[in-house]
């Protein structure tokens, strides 16, 4: 009875996460994670939120707060469909994203985090990415889902 908790972000290598642990891993419960930074509600400028402030910073946090709980819905939406019908409980929260997961699956006594990682910019080779955090910190084994070689190469075409 495998509980596997998969960190989703919507991008494409999360979305490869879901359908590898789903086809290979075949959990006996399934939990979907989004995470929204609580950097990104501090700092709107991390964000391209159109947003009319009033120099109110509670309300700024409140309304932007509440657009990244739509734009979570969303996400989660999406995961839905890549899972086609099959039990998950899908979820979001705010927080550090690394530190989030790993509590999240401890919380849910998980015995496996699947993640993706996106090819390396040169910031998260400064700074470290969340699939690293989440690995370096968890004490629960986590599968890292790496980027398909077509679009890891494309990638680093276009930079």
């Amino acid at each position: 009875m495998m509980r596997v908790l998969v960190g989703f972000d919507g991008s494409e290598t999360s979305e490869k996460a879901i359908l590898y642990t789903v086809k290979f891993i075949k959990p006996s419960k399934l939990f979907i994670l989004y995470v929204i930074n609580e950097d990104d509600i501090r700092w709107p400028s991390r964000i391209d939120i159109p947003l009319i402030w009033g120099g109110n910073i509670y309300e700024l946090e409140k309304n932007i707060l509440e657009l990244h709980k739509k734009h979570a819905k969303e996400v989660l939406r999406k995961a839905k469909k890549i899972l086609k019908g099959r039990k998950a409980k899908l979820f979001y929260q705010v927080g550090n994203p690394a530190d989030t997961i790993i509590k999240k699956a401890q919380d849910l006594s998980c015995d496996l985090i699947v993640v993706g990682s996106r090819s390396r910019s040169n910031i998260e080779f400064i700074l470290g990415s969340v699939a690293q955090r989440v690995a370096a910190r968890s004490p629960i084994s986590v599968l890292i889902i790496k980027p398909d070689q077509k679009s890891t190469k494309s990638n680093k075409k276009s930079s």
